[in-house]
Parts: structure tokens; sequence; C-alpha cells
């Protein structure tokens, strides 16, 4: 955080950060301050209990300037998620806790700057931005893997996957 503009906080515990940034929204909210929060959690760190904690206050806060986004590959450490503890549905979880909800391709600029615009746009309640991912996408010895998760990479991996990414290819 202290070397990325903009960049107000990084948190280790799962949950945390997306609780801190509901409360910043919130003091946006009580100073009627127009800016925007935005916070990125994982699918995993969805089964926290601390994340469903913080849903229900900013939906019920309606706290309209905090967007979030889940990384949604359906995977975590421990395996894939529905066998670990499904989410299923997801979209319809978050609008449950008074959130609006888009679904988009996280690979995908275009979609996602689209999303955002639109949740800025709605007034009264949070948003949520899933963004469907690929756990891995565009390594060659990672994409869609759980183990990538937290694998070692070699230095002969890392340079193969630097060149084919310098190509175009994966």
């Amino acid at each position: 955080m202290k070397r990325t503009p903009g960049i107000d906080m990084t948190t280790g515990s799962l949950g945390q950060g997306f609780s801190a940034a509901a409360g910043m929204a919130e003091a946006v909210r009580m100073d009627k301050r127009n800016l925007y929060i935005y916070t990125i959690i994982g699918d995993g760190e969805s089964q926290e209990g601390q994340i469903w904690e913080t849903a229900m206050m900013a939906g019920s806060r309606k706290l309209d300037h905090l967007i979030a986004f889940t990384d949604y590959n359906k995977m975590q450490l421990d395996g894939y998620i529905e066998d670990v503890n499904g989410l299923y549905p997801l979209d319809k979880k978050w609008e449950a806790f008074g959130w609006h909800v888009q679904s988009v391709d996280g690979h995908n600029i275009e979609e996602i700057l689209l999303a955002i615009d639109n949740a800025k746009k709605v007034t009264g309640r949070p948003s949520m931005i899933l963004l469907n991912t690929v756990k891995g996408k565009g390594g060659y010895f990672c994409e869609n893997l759980v183990a990538s998760h937290n694998m070692n990479i070699t230095e002969d991996m890392w340079k193969k996957a630097v060149a084919l990414l310098d190509e175009g290819g994966n």
C-alpha cells in the first residue's frame, strides 16, 4: 500500500479488507463525499463469516459508493469451491443482502469498466461485480489448476511463461 497510489489498505486475514472497505464507504456516506471505495475479495474468502456480516451491514446502510469485486475462479487452496463449501448461486446471495450484482468476464477489461460505470449509476445499494476468471490464466504450467494457488515456480517456468505471453500465446 505504501508503493501504489490509491491503495489505502492491504490485509492478510480473510475478510478483514472487505470490512475495512465497508467502514471507509460508511465514512464517505456520513461525510456526504462523492468518491468511491473499491475492494476485491476471493471466492474462497467468501466462505468466511466476516464477508457476510459486512455484506449485510453494507446493504442495510445502503452504501452505494462501495463497489466490490469477487475473483470468481471457483477454486481455492483446498480444492474446488463447490467441493469445500459451495457458494452457488453467488449472485443471488449478494442480491439477498441488498446488493446490486453484475457478472462479467474477469479477463475482459472493457466489460469490467462498463460494469463499474453501471455500478456508479446505482443508488441506495452497494455493488458487487462478479469477475468470472480462470485461475492462472495465461500460465502454461498453472492455468485452471487448483495447485496453482501456492505452487513453486522455477526460473525456467517463469521465463517460458513470459516468453509465451510476449508472443501473445499460452
